[in-house]
């Protein structure tokens, strides 16, 4: 267990707190967010009518286990946990890029998240259909932020460890981009550092926990390498709570340049991120993203906004988008086609002693009843059984349609985690 506090809790404020416990199979997952909400119960609200919103990141529709999105194990042992704590109004809700909006594909579907619906009866809300609220920031930018997210009454922000192509490092910072609605997201690229901070002071989360258990290094936060960091953390601070995850990936706060932003405007004092350098270890150096082409420098200005939507129509086919993906002037590759795949059963002589598919079942199947059990509330389909298991031992049906792409891509490499 790591622990790090920035400065003494003021009378009503965060005290810049962070804890970190290790985290791996699901009952691993489920002990430590119970370890850490035991730790913040008092920062919970006494009302258990309290309207509390979860805001994951779910980036794009690419499975959890590939470190792109909110692991679904995370999001579940934290619903039960609110649920057994008597609250009852609680929704799960993001907006994903730019990309998922405008083709209108929901990620919610694609990546299971919808399946909380049905186990404690949470709502499911995408903040890219949501009414919003303009805010001012940074070179003209003026996105609107989701009401949902502005209403509520209890924030939870749940992000992933990743790096990211221009921000270096996706952390809770960084999943605050996600609350601007659909198109509006573009904004934040008039000047991608200084708005991740600005939107960081004008809407703060009230608690955050991250989902350090499968992390993307590389070319994040599309098309990077998953890697095993097996850590889940919460703080109350999202400034401290990314220079101490920075620095538990070997990343040094100056080398992020929202967390510069940070210390530079004295919102995170220079002498707590020295102190994170000097006083947590490293936890697992992560590989830093690669430089961007001058392509994709390109293709993110925003005074070529309008050029890209003239040839939108053009880009936007499957072959040019192909070629686009192969020189490195996008990361994400769309399908409009949901996948119809569904766990039907599994062959037990191939299983040998292996038992990987437990420890990532978020529903907490046991050995006997994966591929047995397949509908909800005991089994979400989310097909962590399969994409964990090495011996093709658990038997899907149907097509995998805007899945075959990334089963192609890292099924292989979530085998290895």
């Amino acid at each position: 267990m790591i622990s790090f506090t920035a400065r003494p809790a003021a009378a009503a404020g965060n005290s810049g707190r962070v804890m970190v416990v290790p985290a791996w199979t699901n009952e691993e997952v489920k002990a430590g967010v119970h370890t850490l909400l035991a730790e913040w119960e008092h920062r919970l609200p006494l009302d258990r009518a309290t309207a509390i919103v979860i805001k994951p990141n779910l980036n794009n529709d690419l499975v959890a286990l590939s470190g792109n999105c909110t692991d679904l194990r995370v999001l579940d042992a934290l619903c039960f946990e609110l649920r057994e704590r008597g609250y009852t109004d609680i929704t799960i809700a993001d907006g994903s890029n730019v990309g998922i909006a405008r083709r209108d594909i929901s990620t919610f579907k694609r990546l299971r998240v919808d399946s909380l619906n049905v186990r404690y009866g949470v709502r499911t809300v995408d903040l890219n259909k949501d009414t919003g609220t303009p805010v001012v920031l940074h070179n003209d930018a003026h996105p609107e932020v989701a009401n949902t997210i502005l209403n509520a009454g209890f924030l939870i922000s749940v992000p992933k460890v990743k790096t990211h192509a221009e921000a270096q490092l996706s952390c809770a910072m960084k999943n605050w981009v996600g609350i601007c609605r659909g198109q509006d997201k573009r904004h934040m690229h008039y000047n991608l550092s200084r708005n991740i901070f600005a939107i960081n002071e004008v809407v703060q989360p009230d608690l955050i926990l991250v989902d350090g258990l499968v992390g993307m290094e590389g070319n994040g936060p599309g098309d990077g390498e998953p890697f095993r960091f097996g850590q889940l953390a919460m703080s109350d601070d999202a400034f401290v709570n990314d220079v101490v995850i920075a620095r538990l990936v070997g990343l040094r706060w100056d080398e992020v340049p929202y967390l510069v932003h940070a210390v530079e405007a004295g919102v995170l004092g220079r002498d707590v991120a020295e102190r994170v350098l000097l006083e947590l270890p490293v936890l697992r150096p992560i590989k830093r993203p690669p430089e961007r082409t001058r392509l994709a420098k390109l293709a993110e200005n925003p005074s070529l906004e309008w050029l890209k939507r003239a040839v939108r129509p053009i880009v936007q086919k499957p072959e040019v988008t192909e070629v686009a993906y192969k020189l490195k002037i996008v990361q994400d590759v769309y399908f409009l086609e949901d996948d119809t795949l569904r766990v039907v059963g599994r062959k037990a002589e191939r299983c040998n002693t292996c038992t990987r598919c437990v420890g990532f079942c978020p529903t907490g199947l046991t050995l006997q009843e994966i591929g047995v059990k397949t509908t909800l509330p005991d089994c979400a389909q989310c097909l962590y059984c399969w994409w964990v298991c090495p011996n093709d031992a658990i038997v899907l049906e149907g097509e995998p349609h805007g899945m075959a792409r990334q089963i192609a891509r890292y099924k292989k490499d979530i085998e290895q985690l």
